[in-house]
């Protein structure tokens, strides 16, 4: 008996070494096709292991794999579920009291909100990582990458002495085994010096920091050492005065970025700004049209990519798509209908569109609600509010096409900036595709909550009940988040005063009916509710009175 104990005892040891074994494969697999630029690929690999190593139960395992599932998902710009991972492995490294772990975790959701477009929220991220490690004497990987992210981060908030600071003192934290595990990390640290050296004005510190990335850059010899090196280098000449050898530097560093579209977006920024120094007006809008169309194109694509995946999952053949899409428009009539295929990673791409401008990611959320609601006023039977509702939580998804700076603060656009912003309408309809009736809704709010009751909105001369009254609801009640929210860059007004701006723009911008059934809403919703409706700062009476709206959603 014992011998057979022993037996068994070896047969599982040598099965979860195996598992492991298996696991470790899958993610080493991951990391080649991330580095390919294959995260898609990989995801699915990842979370095979995922599942492999909660079978197994080895918490480490499970916590590699989470980590792998997240930094895949956020690179294939799935950014709700790579943070969903995250807070999973974050969950795991608390328990354990690992805070070395929990500091490298929160690093990690700080690069999923700078992907997402939130240097805000990045910022705050990787400052809970510092405060997390700060009690460990000993050199930290997760402070000194910290540390180096969170200066890019206050660079492009504009807190460029503070950004100083903290680079500073990543550098210090920067150990040579750190530097040399990670050359990338190192390459990235010093053009973050670079860029807040020039930014301050500290330009004798700027050409020491340039001369050292270039000696990092000869010794990693990758097209994204040659570009980090290039621009830092140009961003210094630009700063003394060389515009003519800076916008030559820049001209080579975008041609390598052109064969590395994971860069491009950075280079043309780059760009943009150094023709704006050098004067060329022209030239800047040329460049400032390529970032448009590419961050346009790459957004449609990933998009679709998100929807055609969720659709793989389901492991349907065309006709029995089609069945289903045929079933859900006859049972939208009788039942509560069920959602299409894709729904699920279109809501995930819609908060992650709406973190550009609102940093709680629920703008869609909130706009849904308020349609729901103003359906439901108009007279619409429940399941059809509540399907309108559903459309309008992912009206904004085309922002993903809008380069970050002009999403966050879309309300001071003018000219080429405005059509640029504009451009996420179009964008909303290339992704939101599809027969199925939500589908249909979305599309059509995406299109046109920018259209004008009197013609004069996008897009033009599409006016009165030419828009499809989705269309008119979601517009409404989008602009009265923006109003209340203070988004786009303005400040937030009470809810009262909200309705009043509203008020004015029934008959030009707004259909009128609809603003005063909208308004009715809002009075006869915060009375029964006890909100206020006249505070200074509404935000959180506007967030009780969503809430509110959102409990509504049971009467099915």
């Amino acid at each position: 008996m014992v011998l057979a104990e022993e037996i068994e005892i070896l047969r599982g040891n040598l099965e979860h070494d195996a598992a492991r074994s298996r696991i470790d494969a899958a993610v080493a697999t991951g990391k080649q096709l991330y580095a390919l630029g294959r995260s898609d690929e990989a995801l699915a690999l990842a979370q095979s292991a995922l599942s492999q190593a909660r079978r197994l139960g080895d918490s480490s395992l499970i916590q590699s794999t989470l980590t792998a599932c997240g930094i895949l998902s956020a690179d294939a710009f799935d950014i709700v579920r790579a943070v969903e991972f995250h807070l999973q492995a974050l969950q795991l490294a608390t328990e354990a009291k690992d805070k070395a772990e929990q500091g490298r975790i929160w690093n990690n959701i700080g690069l999923v909100f700078a992907l997402a477009g939130s240097p805000a929220l990045a910022e705050r991220s990787y400052t809970r990582a510092l405060e997390i490690v700060a009690s460990i004497e000993e050199p930290v990987n997760a402070r000194y990458i910290a540390g180096a992210n969170r200066a890019n981060s206050l660079f492009h908030l504009g807190r460029h002495e503070e950004g100083l600071r903290v680079a500073t003192q990543a550098l210090r934290d920067m150990t040579p085994e750190f530097a040399a595990r990670d050359p990338g990390g190192a390459i990235l640290l010093r053009r973050n010096l670079v860029n807040l050296t020039v930014a301050s004005g500290r330009l004798d510190e700027a050409a020491a920091h340039v001369s050292e990335l270039a000696a990092l850059a000869a010794k990693t010899p990758s097209p994204r050492a040659f570009i980090a090196a290039t621009t830092s280098r140009a961003v210094y000449e630009l700063a003394v005065g060389r515009h003519d050898i800076a916008l030559t530097r820049l001209d080579q560093a975008l041609a390598a970025a052109r064969e590395t579209p994971q860069t491009l977006r950075d280079t043309l920024i780059c760009m943009i700004r150094a023709e704006e120094a050098a004067g060329s007006a022209e030239r800047a809008h040329a460049r400032l049209q390529e970032l448009s169309e590419h961050v346009y194109r790459s957004a449609i694509d990933r998009a679709l990519r998100h929807v055609e995946l969720a659709e793989l999952e389901l492991g349907s053949d065309p006709s029995e798509q089609s069945r289903r899409q045929a079933e859900a428009r006859l049972a939208a009539r009788f039942d509560r209908p069920e959602a299409p295929a894709g729904w699920d990673a279109l809501q995930r791409l819609a908060v992650a569109a709406s973190l550009r401008f609102d940093q709680s990611g629920w703008h869609g959320m909130r706009v849904g609600a308020l349609v729901q609601a103003l359906a439901r006023k108009c007279g619409q039977p429940p399941l059809r509010a509540l399907e309108l509702g559903m459309a309008a939580e992912v009206h904004d998804i085309g922002m993903l096409s809008v380069p970050e700076g002009l999403a966050s603060t879309w309300s001071r656009h003018k000219g080429a900036a405005k059509a640029t912003f504009m451009t996420h309408t179009t964008a909303g309809g290339d992704i939101l595709r599809g027969d199925h009736p939500r589908f249909l809704a979305a599309r059509e709010m995406a299109l046109y909550h920018h259209a004008h009751w009197d013609g004069g909105g996008t897009p033009e001369r599409t006016a009165g009940r030419h828009i499809p009254v989705g269309a008119r609801m979601c517009a409404i009640a989008d602009a009265y988040d923006d109003l209340v929210c203070g988004l786009g860059g303005r400040k937030p007004v009470p809810m009262r005063r909200a309705i009043e701006r509203l008020t004015r723009a029934a008959g030009s911008r707004f259909d009128p009916e609809l603003v005063r059934r909208f308004a009715s809403v809002v009075r006869e919703e915060a009375k029964g509710r006890g909100i206020e409706t006249t505070a200074t700062s509404g935000l959180r009476e506007f967030q009780a009175f969503v809430a509110a709206l959102q409990e509504d959603r049971g009467f099915l």
